[in-house]
């Protein structure tokens, strides 16, 4: 459970944390706009439309407005532009990924009177068994610059306050299995001093601090959600649904944070680098349930409820450290690698959707989807996921996250656009600091027995990070602003 992590913390801050803490809360609990062609292109607003797989996740009932068996499959390819800014100095990193971002199908049920199909009551009952990729963590944030200020050391120094030499000390376990903690290998690699009785200090002329610091965060991975459906269509005019979710996790993060001596402080250390390493992976399961109603012929209405996703993730983990010396010698130390499992609970979702047919010549439609983050938990409950709860309890807030789209129909082909807006988390949020945009697009080709959709969606964010704190100390922030591109290609096929 001694791993050493980012976390973006109250005001946009990010500290270090000893264990699984808010932010793998969040992490688990956000998910991206659609997952078909289709649905992203007219900007995920699918909750009252369906006859696309997305509606799985959304609204079911949606389910119930396929007309015909179905098989859909997807191809899609991003890439992640992170520009980091930080002490006055710009850096920009990018991460490309080809990815599956939906599969499934659909079996559409009639009933029959006699040999026609029923006109009145319960017109079908379809199936679907779905796979849509809810999120992708494929990222490179990447930021640097040169400090006069602060050193990520002097954060270290003061973590080591309190303990005298021996207790700071690595013992012989360590030595021969890995340490246990940060601070422990910081003095073992003479990068901390002792100043005096129980007091630490970074190993660095006070009178001539120049350090140049960089840190670059690389995330791997997706959340990928199964789901199970069961979708009836009353007349036309009243649909309702039902589905369970397996949602599977994997997520891989290295986290390498270097510093450089400019100063050049004699008998000293040249450079630093430390890397912590996480592999997180584990299931969740979930429920939906929604309706779809049409009063008119051309409106649609949607509601729909998903509860709770209960994940069991495990966590694996464990930190390096390489440091050179100004005499040309150097050091590697590891520490003990680490696993614990532990388990989340993501917020409630409820949707509220509406939409316009005109006729055969395309559509409208938007959804409002509600979430409250300061119900986000980590279980079990113990002395310290009860203070991450609290954390959550004080920190997040419930959010309105709205999307809206439409499609403009001329003979075969389709035209698609939409735009989402997704609210910060963060009850108090600078910089619009973890707010998401999404800008979308598309066309499609449909044929009697076939379609085949293209999508480009563009995602746009910021997140303020802070590398370290130190006490009496004003360390800068960085400002990561994200522009993710992603392509899109679904084809479908009715049988």
């Amino acid at each position: 459970m001694k791993r050493l992590i980012f976390s973006i913390a109250t005001a946009s801050v990010c500290l270090f944390s000893y264990a699984q803490n808010d932010i793998d809360a969040l992490r688990y609990s956000q998910s991206d706009i659609g997952s078909t062609a289709r649905s992203m292109a007219s900007g995920g607003a699918f909750g009252s439309l369906g006859a696309d797989i997305s509606s799985a996740g959304i609204n079911p009932a949606g389910i119930a407005l396929y007309r015909s068996n179905s098989f859909i499959m997807g191809l899609g390819m991003q890439n992640a532009k992170v520009t980091g800014d930080y002490l006055g100095n710009s850096i920009r990193d990018n991460e490309f990924n080809l990815n599956v971002p939906n599969l499934g199908f659909v079996i559409n049920n009639k009933k029959y009177d006699g040999r026609k199909p029923a006109t009145s009551g319960w017109l079908n009952t379809n199936f679907s068994m779905t796979m849509n990729r809810t999120a992708n963590y494929h990222q490179i944030i990447n930021y640097g610059g040169d400090n006069t200020e602060s050193s990520m050391l002097d954060y270290f120094a003061q973590r080591a306050d309190g303990l005298s030499v021996s207790e700071l000390g690595a013992s012989d376990e360590e030595l021969n299995y890995g340490y246990y903690d940060l601070e422990t290998m910081m003095w073992e690699a003479y990068l901390i001093d002792s100043v005096a009785n129980r007091q630490y200090a970074a190993a660095l002329n006070p009178l001539e601090r120049n350090t140049s610091q960089r840190n670059v965060i690389s995330s791997r991975g997706s959340k990928n959600e199964i789901g199970l459906t069961l979708a009836s269509n009353y007349e036309n005019k009243f649909y309702i649904g039902g589905g369970v979710q397996l949602t599977t996790v994997r997520y891989r993060e290295t986290n390498r944070f270097t510093e450089i001596d400019n100063g050049l402080t004699l008998n000293n250390w040249t450079s630093w680098e430390l890397q912590q390493h996480l592999t997180t992976t584990g299931v969740g399961v979930s429920g939906n349930l929604g309706i779809i109603v049409r009063p008119k012929s051309r409106i649609r209405l949607g509601a729909a409820l998903k509860t709770p996703t209960i994940y069991s993730l495990n966590d694996e983990y464990y930190d390096e450290l390489y440091t050179t010396y100004d005499d040309g010698g150097d050091l590697d130390l590891r520490s003990a690698d680490g696993t614990y499992s532990y388990k989340v609970v993501s917020p409630l979702q409820t949707t509220l959707s509406a939409s316009y047919l005109f006729g055969k010549k395309g559509f409208i439609s938007a959804d409002a989807e509600f979430v409250d983050y300061s119900s986000m938990r980590l279980r079990p409950v113990n002395g310290a996921f009860e203070v991450a709860n609290d954390v959550i309890r004080s920190k997040y807030k419930d959010v309105v996250n709205l999307r809206v789209g439409g499609e403009f129909v001329h003979d075969m082909f389709r035209f698609r656009a939409g735009a989402a807006h997704y609210g910060s988390p963060l009850y108090t949020a600078t910089s619009n600091n973890l707010q998401r945009l999404y800008l979308t697009g598309g066309i499609g080709i449909q044929e009697k027995d076939w379609s085949l959709d293209l999508a480009l969606v563009q995602r746009r964010e910021a997140t303020i990070r802070q590398p370290y704190t130190v006490d009496g100390v004003g360390v800068d922030y960085a400002e990561n602003k994200l522009v993710r591109n992603s392509m899109v290609l679904t084809l479908s096929t009715r049988f």
